[in-house]
């Protein structure tokens, strides 16, 4: 189309749902569906059979029957048989969303540096899981029914109980004070647990955590996330520090919740200068926030220790251990509680590798939302690192975001009508 001038002006919001759609339509002219939305006892026996084990990691009870709601072949079994990129340096997107009206328009931004920037020939992405919560579930899958055929990488839907042990509502009910005391609810904690959990169902050795808030800057190839060390051993690269005012109580208190539930347990318990010295001033430089690369194995391991502590506590899982914790002053977070876990298991270095000339975002963007307007901080941040950060809680909104993201990820052939 043209632009005319005597049409009538549409303002930003009135065309945003059309920038979704034609989003939504360029990609479903290259996208391969994968598609999968299945409950939490499903899934985890297909993982099961697919990886050759009779239980899951945390061993839950496999005594249910196919139900009405899930696809035939499943997503799990599914992904071994086609295996879109059997190179085993390939990786999952984990995207944790919730669709409003700020994370719609960014989720489009997000399907447009995939659509941009992931290689099609030997795609570094073997998985694009959307985890969600249950009641936008069937949204999800009608957004993932849409897309066409591609051979880059599959897609698959999962709904949020299948990844928490204890329900999205009786995680609630465990910390009624935390709830009232956080600006921002617990959907939030929610969404940093789903984060760990979501590893039981990933089809690759490691995965790549995503917001809604991160786009992809720069092409993406093998090796850029997941690396061969000379022995041949596969390594995540980590962003290798975590900034920010909050980020020393973060990781102690993700450190405590390994021994008890009150600010300074793993002090008092001796877990800070065990074998494996897992200070805080350590833990500082191992990996970041959002998007971060994380190992699947890493995160069975912190999850298996994490699972032994609710057990002590009476817990009927790991994830009402740590919101019980939340009631008692713990503010750990997820990638706090991996950083934590991989130390005290000692698995840390045979998973991740720590480079000093990699970088996977630009930290002090990602920190100050407000930098995404100065034009030149963007050009910096497109091209050197794998991802962008326009975090919506740094200061960013969802039309502004899309003004200093277009110049980068934009389709020219695309032209909106004014």
């Amino acid at each position: 189309p043209t632009r005319a001038a005597s049409r009538r002006p549409f303002g930003r919001l009135q065309i945003l749902p059309w920038v979704i759609a034609v989003s939504a339509l360029a990609w479903s002219l290259s996208m391969r569906l994968e598609m999968a939305s299945y409950n939490h006892e499903l899934v985890a026996r297909q993982v099961a059979i697919v990886e050759g084990r009779d239980s899951t990691p945390l061993g839950h009870q496999h005594d249910c029957e196919p139900c009405p709601r899930c696809v035939q072949g499943s997503m799990a079994s599914e992904l071994k048989a086609t295996d879109a990129t059997p190179d085993p340096r390939a990786v999952t997107f984990v995207l944790v969303a919730t669709m409003n009206a700020n994370n719609g328009p960014r989720v489009a931004a997000l399907l447009a540096s995939v659509q941009k920037y992931v290689e099609k020939g030997r795609s570094a992405v073997h998985t694009l899981l959307a985890v969600v919560p249950d009641a936008e579930l069937r949204w999800w899958e009608l957004a993932a029914s849409a897309l066409g055929d591609q051979p880059a990488f599959n897609i698959g839907v999962l709904a949020e109980s299948a990844a928490l042990r204890s329900g999205v509502e009786a995680l609630k009910r465990a910390a009624p004070k935390t709830g009232r005391r956080e600006a921002r609810g617990l959907g939030y904690r929610i969404q940093m647990l789903l984060k760990l959990g979501v590893a039981e169902h990933v089809p690759t050795d490691f995965y790549v955590t995503f917001d809604c808030d991160v786009v992809l800057a720069r092409p993406l190839h093998l090796g850029d996330l997941v690396r061969k060390d000379e022995n041949g051993a596969l390594k995540g690269v980590t962003q290798g520090s975590m900034g920010g005012p909050h980020a020393h109580r973060w990781l102690s208190s993700s450190l405590d919740s390994f021994f008890g539930t009150t600010p300074g347990s793993a002090q008092q318990k001796g877990g800070v200068d065990g074998a494996h010295d897992c200070r805080v001033s350590n833990l500082m430089h191992t990996v970041g926030v959002t998007p971060a690369v994380m190992s699947k194995h890493g995160a069975f391991a912190t999850l298996k220790r994490l699972e032994r502590r609710a057990e002590e506590e009476g817990k009927r899982g790991w994830d009402e251990y740590l919101f019980s914790a939340l009631e008692d002053g713990l503010d750990w977070t997820e990638y706090g509680l991996y950083a934590a876990g991989t130390c005290l298991d000692g698995s840390f270095n045979r998973h991740h590798v720590v480079d000093p000339k990699v970088r996977l975002y630009d930290a002090a963007l990602q920190e100050d939302g407000s930098k995404f307007m100065d034009p030149k901080v963007m050009n910096e941040a497109f091209g050197p690192n794998p991802f962008v950060v326009v975090q919506s809680i740094g200061g960013s909104d969802a039309t502004s975001a899309a003004d200093a993201l277009y110049s980068h990820l934009g389709n020219p052939a695309v032209e909106a009508t004014r």
